[in-house]
């Protein structure tokens, strides 16, 4: 019974985690280098944020920060 106490536990706490993540867009426009950040971005908005970032007026880098 505690194993299943614990296991549950544990099972709970990586459900309150957050998958959320910081990441970058960086371009360079007349050799002047733009960094723009985003913070705590989850999967699909991360995505959304790539795509605008490397399919843009401006082609950019995309990074985890």
């Amino acid at each position: 019974m505690k194993k299943v106490l614990f296991v549950g536990m544990v099972f709970g706490a990586l459900a309150l985690t957050s998958c959320k993540k910081d990441y970058k867009c960086t371009t360079e426009v007349a050799g002047v280098e733009n960094v723009e950040t985003y913070k705590d971005l989850d999967k699909d908005e991360a995505d959304e944020k790539k795509q605008e970032c490397e399919t843009g007026i401006v082609s950019g880098t995309w990074s985890v920060d």
